[in-house]
């Protein structure tokens, strides 16, 4: 008898280990609204984390990352492409075309990728697979190609229409391959730029809807998309120094705070966990522990910080009144460089006082912060300088 009572009391305690550990594993998950996400690891493609990473839904203008690959693997960046009626009606209409007008195709891969126009997108579409249509089957046949098997496209630019579908594993599986793509890169990472179109001419000013190019500790390269059946979707990437990791999710309603949570869970940056062990009571009486700094330290868990990558952004110029600081950014941003002012409070009390600091950035790599220098020094008068953050 009294080894039964033994042997359940035994039993009900290994019960109670497993029960206490699920919520505290629960718990470790990121806390986000989209009904479809993953993390991913980029170097290996290895997911660290899912929620419903299969489940079909719209992806909106994450779309436009498979319509970006094809065009930059087309051979035919630097040819100018003309914009028809029907692509030109393709709503909203971002770049305003007009039927006839061309543009460099790299230069319509900036507008898709960075201000998410659709008319661009159809230009694409059009041009390099003859029609909206046929260029859809392209894009599904290279999703299949890359292992993203639940996903079908029907259109380049992602506007809601039956039978257009993806994943979150999917979304991330083709931008795990975009990022190797030459050019892709390098064209999430600008802020603003200015493309020109002919016949007639114009010049179209283009920038970034990814707020945490700038707005994260490190960028983070990103396509948005919403649309009211899709909500906010986003497909991303950042590297922390040695580790590059891809966000990817679906149906949000907080698109900024999904992705800077997932983030955070990827970098292993979230709340600390402790597991929870039951400890069957002795019969002896208890004696109280003693805790002194040397113990607590060394029972505290230890928790690895990554090393953040540096980020290098050019101070261009720094003012007493916000006038002058806006005419300087209009001037740049009409030059194709994304500028922004920082305002900077200097001296206390009395002296205390607000200057305003133009800055154009941020870059990710050393050399394109002094390409970019020696750029803007062919065009603008003022002293310039790169500084790390």
């Amino acid at each position: 008898m009294l080894m039964r009572q033994t042997v359940t009391a035994w039993l009900l305690a290994a019960a109670g280990l497993v029960l206490a550990a699920q919520p505290v594993e629960a718990a470790r998950a990121p806390r986000i609204t989209a009904k479809s996400a993953v993390v991913m690891d980029a170097r290996t493609g290895k997911l660290l984390w899912s929620r419903a990473a299969d489940k079909q839904l719209p992806p909106a203008s994450t779309t436009k990352v498979m319509t970006a690959i094809l065009a930059l693997e087309s051979g035919k960046l630097r040819e100018r492409v003309p914009a028809s009626s029907a692509a030109c009606r393709t709503a909203p209409r971002k770049l305003n075309l007009k039927p006839g007008q061309k543009l460099v195709l790299e230069d319509l891969v900036y507008a898709i990728l960075l201000n998410s126009a659709n008319d661009a997108a159809s230009v694409i579409a059009e041009n390099l697979g003859g029609s909206v249509a046929e260029f859809g089957r392209q894009m599904t046949a290279k999703s299949r190609a890359l292992g993203a098997r639940h996903t079908q496209f029907k259109n380049p630019h992602g506007l809601t229409q039956q039978g257009h579908y993806s994943t979150a594993r999917d979304q991330a599986a083709i931008f795990r391959y975009a990022l190797g793509v030459p050019r892709f890169r390098k064209v999430l990472t600008t802020r603003s730029t200015v493309v020109e179109g002919s016949q007639p001419y114009r010049r179209i000013s283009l920038s970034s809807h990814n707020r945490l190019l700038r707005d994260y500790r490190v960028p983070v390269l990103g396509k948005t998309g919403y649309t009211r059946a899709a909500k906010k979707c986003f497909v991303a990437s950042a590297r922390d120094g040695d580790r590059e990791i891809i966000i990817a999710f679906l149906g949000s309603t907080d698109l900024w705070g999904d992705a800077r949570r997932l983030l955070e869970y990827g970098f292993g940056l979230g709340p600390s966990v402790t597991r929870e062990v039951r400890v069957e009571p002795s019969t002896a009486t208890p004696k109280k522990p003693v805790t002194t700094r040397a113990t607590a330290e060394r029972a505290a868990p230890k928790r690895t910080v990554p090393t953040r990558a540096p980020v290098y952004s050019i101070h261009v110029g720094t003012f007493d009144e916000i006038d002058r600081a806006r005419r300087l950014r209009r001037g740049l941003d009409s030059r194709g460089f994304g500028a922004q002012i920082d305002p900077v409070a200097t001296g206390s009390g009395r002296t205390r006082r607000t200057r305003y600091r133009v800055e154009v950035g941020p870059y990710s790599d050393r050399g394109q912060a002094e390409s970019a220098v020696r750029s803007i020094a062919k065009q603008v008068a003022l002293p310039t300088r790169i500084v790390r953050r």
